[in-house]
């Protein structure tokens, strides 16, 4: 979408995304981007609805690219641990008659499909044609299918290289897909190239925005509970779509992933990649790296700090709660303990001391 087609003030381009993105408080984004998109419907304002419809193909399209990628990756990677080739296969092919052939085809070999239904309701919205609520449905419930399939192909893999290589090389598996993220993310947020206020935010934004992607919520239309106390501000998900459907039996039909038949790996061990928590989701390992433990021994404190669900999950939605402090000198020590972490580098308040 052209910058010239917007004109609602509903969406902008968010620079530190490099695209379009959804505008508003962070109470108005709370709610789901198909949710505010048939709410605008609702109320005549249809150019907005088709706009924030738009937004949506965008806050899937980094999901594409990573699962497009890591079930790849993720394969290699095993065998370069040197897994024989035959074994890694029969993992494989079990994970197949599991999750099924379209999940194991790829995202990508379905994203034009979800593209194409996302232009056709737009254009329905700009018409204010009435069929439009049920193509916005449409178009929300075809990309819950589809993510949902791409996460049980990613989560398959991670835990074939569980089954293969071990769970102790788990943290370096994570580490090798997102060896990018870990540089851009330790650039983007040195207190010394950047003011904690706009890191703050930008950390925030890509939550709503991701998180949006993912789905989150019990009834899966991408809400987020907002939570703001004196020194941080929380995002909770309950669950996420992505790991904390894994563990959900809500919105699995009561098949988790974690659970029969699939037996998805969590942790048996304590591990500092892991929060030190037995239970972990190994998908959601790598919320652990890329938001605490890479953050705290590159940068000397983490950027978000993360409450995860664990298995077996007390609730049928278990819920898990992202927190973005005010200033990384608020973090308190049992974060850094948690991951066998000190904070000897947390960075002072600016005005010098600790709050």
């Amino acid at each position: 979408m052209s910058h010239a087609a917007r004109g609602t003030g509903a969406v902008g381009f968010e620079p530190s995304l490099g695209r379009d993105a959804r505008t508003g408080t962070w109470e108005e984004l709370q709610q789901g981007t198909f949710r505010v998109a048939s709410q605008a419907f609702a109320a005549g304002r249809h150019q907005e609805a088709a706009e924030l419809l738009e937004v949506s193909v965008l806050e899937g399209d980094e999901l594409r690219d990573v699962y497009g990628r890591w079930p790849e990756e993720t394969a290699a990677w095993i065998l370069q641990q040197g897994v024989a080739r035959a074994d890694l296969a029969a993992e494989i092919n079990r994970l197949t008659e599991l999750v099924g052939d379209r999940a194991m085809t790829g995202i990508e070999a379905e994203w034009a499909g979800f593209t194409a239904a996302v232009a056709a309701t737009s254009s329905l919205c700009r018409r204010g044609d009435a069929t439009s609520p049920a193509a916005i449905e449409e178009a929300r419930r075809l990309w819950m299918s589809i993510h949902d399939r791409a996460v049980d192909r990613v989560s398959g893999l991670v835990d074939v290289a569980v089954r293969l290589v071990g769970e102790e090389r788990l943290g370096a598996l994570w580490d090798h897909l997102m060896s990018d993220w870990y540089a851009a993310h330790e650039q983007r947020y040195d207190l010394r190239h950047q003011d904690w206020p706009e890191s703050a935010r930008q950390l925030m934004i890509a939550i709503v925005d991701g998180f949006h992607a993912h789905l989150t919520g019990p009834d899966r239309s991408g809400d987020i509970e907002l939570i703001q106390e004196r020194d941080r501000v929380g995002f909770r998900f309950a669950p996420c779509g992505s790991g904390g459907r894994s563990l959900s039996s809500g919105v699995t039909e009561d098949r988790p992933r974690a659970g029969a038949p699939y037996g998805f790996a969590v942790t048996t061990q304590r591990h500092d990649w892991a929060w030190n928590t037995v239970g972990i989701c190994s998908y959601c390992v790598h919320c652990c790296q890329l938001n605490e433990v890479m953050p705290i021994d590159r940068l000397g404190y983490p950027t978000r700090v993360i409450d995860p669900p664990t298995w077996p999950a007390k609730e049928a939605n278990p819920s898990c709660t992202w927190w973005v402090y005010r200033h990384p000198s608020l973090v308190p020590d049992s974060v850094y303990a948690r991951v066998g972490r000190t904070p000897h580098r947390r960075p002072q308040a600016p005005d010098g001391g600790r709050p």
